[in-house]
């Protein structure tokens, strides 16, 4: 009861000098990590299985059955950069859990021109992340963890690294076949600027709650996620709107003027998945804020859905996920698990 007090205040505390305004830097931070992750509309904090991606988001997902499992992950995302993400879980004892993560964004080469205009050659932009979770189960149904990480960036010659922590819990009723997630992500500090004439930035802080429920005899199971909890108004200045408003004395753009149900949607994202077994699974996502300010006012098509898969292949799990951010425009991952314990020698 105590650690689960403690665990309480000290969530409290950090959502209240937590920055809800503002831009920030090392926005990589937020990206998903897997195939499944990308299915189900960019956020998964809620179910867990083996894969020990899942701690990637969630540090209270991090379980026993991910002991000796390996994942990797690679994202081919618009204008061709990439990503590619690393995890392995391991079991410590009876109630504690750990994963370790490290992931890469490539952003691909850059034309590098001096103040004229000339090119006088190129240069690349790549960020790293390095996570270390730990999950402590607390009751058979709550699971509490924290995830402490290292970003580091390097855009030709500036470099930038900085701190994080998530805090996740983590509630399991298998009865009547529900879960609840919870989690206060990015909690960091900026250690080294890009520039020591750059103010120091903070890192995309991010307050999440999902609950997710299977129907009994039914392969359906149906999650709701909300995100950006900490903002109520998550409305932006849109330059390029058909219908902007600008402010007649400044000639500046104004700030979208959004009705109280879009501003409550744009936290949301629901998804579904069929699980026929533990080998093979079928997902779908909607992200109503990535449709609403990422897909054309007249044209909006297939952006903010996405879809994917997992089939067991012999030992491997193999699984696919796509989601569209533009009309014909989609990111594509590609996710690979497995148990290496098997590669173990056999006793005889």
């Amino acid at each position: 009861m105590r650690v689960i007090q403690l665990f309480l205040i000290l969530s409290t505390s950090l959502i209240s000098i937590a920055q809800i305004g503002g831009s920030s830097a090392f926005a990589f931070a937020l990206i998903e990590n897997n195939a499944r992750h990308t299915a189900l509309g960019g956020i998964s904090i809620v179910n867990t299985d083996r894969d020990p991606a899942a701690g990637f988001q969630n540090p209270a997902l991090i379980n026993p059955q991910m002991n000796h499992n390996a994942s990797l992950s690679y994202a081919n995302h618009l204008a061709d950069i990439n990503y590619g993400f690393g995890s392995y879980g391991r079991t410590i004892d009876s109630i504690h859990a750990m994963s370790l993560n490290i992931g890469f964004y490539d952003y691909g080469n850059f034309i590098r021109t001096d103040n004229a205009g000339d090119i006088i050659g190129e240069f690349d932009a790549t960020d790293y992340t390095f996570q270390v979770g730990l999950s402590r189960k607390i009751t058979d149904k709550i699971t509490i963890g924290a995830n402490g990480k290292f970003l580091y960036s390097v855009y030709e010659a500036y470099v930038s690294t900085a701190g994080g922590i998530d805090l996740g819990g983590h509630y399991s009723d298998a009865d009547k076949l529900m879960n609840i997630g919870f989690l206060i992500k990015n909690i960091g500090y900026q250690f080294i600027r890009y520039s020591d004439d750059s103010p120091r930035e903070s890192i995309p802080f991010d307050i999440q709650a999902s609950i997710s429920k299977k129907l009994a005899h039914n392969p359906l199971r149906f999650t709701l996620t909300l995100h950006n909890l900490h903002r109520w108004n998550n409305s932006y200045v849109n330059t390029n709107a058909r219908n902007k408003e600008i402010d007649l004395e400044t000639g500046i753009v104004k700030n979208q003027n959004l009705s109280f149900g879009e501003k409550a949607m744009r936290h949301v994202i629901f998804n579904t998945e069929l699980i026929f077994s533990d080998n093979f699974q079928i997902r779908a996502g909607y992200n109503h804020q990535r449709r609403a300010e990422l897909g054309p006012e007249n044209r909006k098509a297939s952006t903010g859905f996405s879809w994917g898969f997992s089939i067991g292949v012999k030992k491997l799990m193999i699984g696919y996920g796509s989601a569209g951010y533009f009309p014909g425009i989609a990111s594509n991952y590609f996710s690979v698990s497995r148990d290496l314990s098997s590669f173990k020698k056999k006793v005889k």
